[in-house]
């Protein structure tokens, strides 16, 4: 797992389209923001292959 923290003034569609840029296995990941929401242990935190902090808040992605 990754975690990708945002920037400052970066949004949640910026920090994905830099996480799909510089993933090292090529991969492309997308995002839900209803769905993909998550907390600290919870199973879609453990299972993410990539979590996004974003404001203090998890959101996890899914692969494409």
């Amino acid at each position: 797992m990754n975690i990708y923290l945002c920037g400052t003034g970066e949004s949640l569609s910026d920090a994905l389209l830099n996480i799909n840029k510089n993933d090292s296995e090529g991969r492309t990941f997308v995002l839900d923001e209803q769905k993909g929401r998550c907390y600290v242990g919870d199973e879609q935190f453990r299972t993410a292959p990539v979590i996004i902090n974003y404001n203090n808040t998890y959101y996890a992605l899914g692969e494409a």
